[in-house]
């Protein structure tokens, strides 16, 4: 793995990590990032719109809707940071192995990791042709997904390598919509239009398609240029709603007995759904040997198109919907030097370059006005960043490490939007950091490894695009971690470990005020657990995979008025009503989670059958800050179920499997729009049962 920067296992890297390679998350029918929340611990995933909140140890964006703040936790696809993960986050193409680094990564992956950083890293081209296809197919409702690629040299030598690979992945749409075209009743603002609804939402039709050539001269130099296409073009997800946050607030009077659907059946009511994506990257990456160590350099430029249409009320009637126009242009570039590996001393080196430009065009047209509400804006970033890591080994068993790092942000808004206001004041935000890291490392024994070390982290603040909010402060936070690494029991048993304590500082918060989002500072928070995950193998034949955390993750100090709910709390000196939040749990926190899975082989003479079972567990968690019963989840479980086949030479692969066997609905976010739009709290769900089987080549 490579979440050090370094190939190493995860028993000797110092990190909270949790790595998945291709071959595994193949057979557990792990198509999307989406799919890893039950058994990773502390790792939550959701759909906000036109951004997808990821969320470890409670750390992410938020409702992020507006452009002018980033999301807490870092993801790279190929070493390339990705600021628009949203086509990353529904689909895995051909990939080689992900990593989840949880706690902050202030030093080596310091963008905006102060959650942690999510690493998937794909196939490159082999020296020796290989081939595969992969097909799954499912029922209720239908659903086809397909997997290939060919990889081998391009000439004799095997100097000119190349790998193409290609996806495409459709379900028909878990929930049913029930709505048809329909006018305003009377008195009401035309100012909305519908457009044909389709009878399915939360479905898939996602295609990419990946080409990479690799050249490699000698065995100190190669390099590698991929090429890119994905896109999605389906309906979105379905959008229930589930009240309003005060039982005393009631709904507008256009929704007052519109049918809003039901969620045990996945029935709704949407007047609206359009979801399309369309993304292209192109990387080049060059590795040569220099003196002793290696040198990596890795240039990137990526495009995303992102327009989304999503109802905004759940009933049938023509309230409200948010239509969303990102369009985005990145460039990236890394330069890494890495010592020898062999050497007591250890050192990495490096550098990097972000700058994104960013258009969004938003209209919310709302039935009580008489016009749309209509923002945007065109904003520049500009990142960059200088890193170090260094470590000494005293003994072969005793390590010390230390990793420092410079980060300066800028944002500039080079035109700002709000068809209510005008043209706003033009608002830039800069700021710098030096993060850090230090720890130590002891191997106890050949196989058990433990580390302390203490870490922090830095999000450059910003400012919320289309309304007259202040800027927002940048995020900091420390962290103090312990962790042990091994095999037990003549190594029936691996267990990682992980205590941690972090305490944030200026804790950015994603509130949606008028029809736009703002982003608030939290003074104080304080987040503290652990986590376990352990293999338990008792005879060959059989494994357990048990992984748990608990979190506790709590505001110190925060104060702040909740925009729907205006006329609640307490009035400040200055005549503003607020909540006193203090104590109150994080959004995308549960407390306890729990993941138990059972694999038993039965040989055969062509190969084996693994029959498989996994019981996933989370606490009651909330989706705001303000802890209110209609934005959260009580605590859920759900089971899957497996049968699989593996050949003896891993050539031919085939499954049967069951996902979320009881048919559990779980929301996986619920948003509460300001007291402007109603009021509503509004959700979207997780996928419910899944039954279907897959079919595998490989050569």
């Amino acid at each position: 793995m490579t979440a050090s920067r370094r190939s190493e296992t995860i028993l000797k890297t110092p990190i909270a990590v949790s790595a998945y390679s291709g071959d595994r998350l193949r057979a557990a029918q792990t198509v999307a990032l989406t799919d890893l929340v039950g058994p990773n611990p502390n790792l939550q995933i959701g759909n906000s719109y036109n951004s997808a909140n990821v969320a470890i140890r409670g750390i992410g964006n938020g409702s992020s809707i507006n452009a002018g703040s980033d999301a807490g936790v870092s993801i790279q696809v190929d070493g390339v940071y990705m600021a628009q993960p949203l086509l990353t986050l529904s689909t895995f193409l051909d990939v080689a192995r992900v990593e989840v680094l949880r706690g902050p990564q202030g030093t080596l992956f310091g963008r905006n990791a102060t959650g942690g950083a999510i690493n998937i890293i794909p196939n490159e081209p082999t020296k020796d042709v290989h081939y595969g296809i992969d097909i799954t197919a499912g029922i209720d409702p239908g659903r086809i997904n397909s997997t290939g690629y060919i990889s081998g040299p391009l000439d004799a030598s095997g100097t000119w390598t190349a790998r193409l690979s290609a996806q495409q992945t459709y379900n028909r749409g878990y929930t049913r919509n029930l709505a048809t075209p329909q006018n305003y009743a009377p008195g009401y603002s035309d100012n909305l239009v519908t457009t044909n609804p389709s009878n399915r939402l939360d479905d898939a039709n996602n295609q990419s398609v990946r080409g990479q050539i690799k050249w490699e001269p000698s065995d100190s130099f190669n390099a590698r240029l991929l090429v890119e296409y994905q896109r999605d073009h389906s309906d979105g997800p379905a959008v229930f709603l589930e009240g309003t946050p005060d039982p005393a607030q009631p709904l507008p009077a256009i929704l007052v007995g519109q049918p809003t659907g039901n969620v045990s059946k996945r029935e709704v009511y949407n007047n609206e759904g359009l979801r399309r994506i369309e993304g292209k990257n192109v990387n080049l990456t060059l590795n040569w040997a220099l003196g002793s160590g290696n040198v990596k350099m890795l240039g990137s430029y990526a495009d995303a198109d992102i327009h989304n249409i999503q109802d905004g009320d759940g009933t049938g009637a023509l309230h409200t919907y948010s239509d969303f126009k990102n369009r985005t242009h990145q460039y990236y570039g890394e330069l890494l030097y890495t010592s020898e590996p062999d050497k007591p001393f250890t050192y990495i080196l490096g550098s990097n370059f972000f700058h994104e430009k960013l258009k969004q065009d938003i209209s919310v047209p709302i039935s009580l006005l008489p016009m749309p509400v209509d923002l945007g804006a065109r904003i520049n970033t500009t990142s960059y960043a200088f890193f170090g890591h260094a470590q000494y080994a005293f003994t072969p068993e005793a390590k010390i490490f230390a990793g420092l790092r410079y980060t300066h942000d800028k944002k500039v808004d080079l035109d700002d939007y709000n068809n209510y206001i005008g043209i706003l004041p033009r608002q830039s935000t800069s700021s710098s950091e030096i993060t850090y890291e230090v720890g130590t490392s002891y191997a106890f024994s050949p196989t058990l490894d433990g580390y302390v070390k203490y870490a922090t982290g830095y999000k450059g603040g910003g400012f919320s695009a289309g309304g007259l909010a202040p800027a927002f402060n940048p995020e900091k936070n420390s962290n103090l971690e312990a962790g042990l690494k091994g095999l037990f029991l003549n190594r029936a048993l691996q267990a990682n470990l992980a205590a941690f304590h972090m305490k944030y500082k200026d804790l950015q918060v994603n509130q949606i005020n008028g029809a736009s989002t703002q982003v608030v500072n939290a003074a104080k928070a304080t987040i503290y657990g652990f986590e376990v995950e352990t293999v338990i193998r008792p005879i060959e034949a059989l494994r357990f995979e048990v992984s748990g955390a608990y979190l506790h993750a709590t505001f110190d100090r925060f104060r702040t008025g909740d925009p729907a709910r205006p006329d609640l709390g307490t009035i400040d000196p200055d005549g503003t009503r607020r909540f006193d939040l203090d104590g109150n749990t994080l959004p995308q926190a549960p407390k306890f989670s729990v993941s138990a899975g059972g694999y038993y082989d039965v040989p055969l003479s062509s190969g084996k059958i693994t029959l498989g079972a996994r019981y996933d567990w989370k606490s009651k968690l909330y989706f705001s800050e303000f802890n209110i019963p209609v934005s959260s989840q009580a605590a859920a479980g759900k089971l899957n179920l497996s049968l699989n086949y593996e050949s003896a030479d891993r050539r031919v692969t085939a499954s049967l499997f069951a996902k979320n066997v009881t048919n559990k609905q779980v929301r996986s976010n619920v948003i509460v729009v300001s007291a402007l739009i109603g009021s509503l709290a509004l959700s979207q769900y997780q996928p419910p049962r899944q039954i279907g089987a897959s079919f595998g080549y490989h050569f």
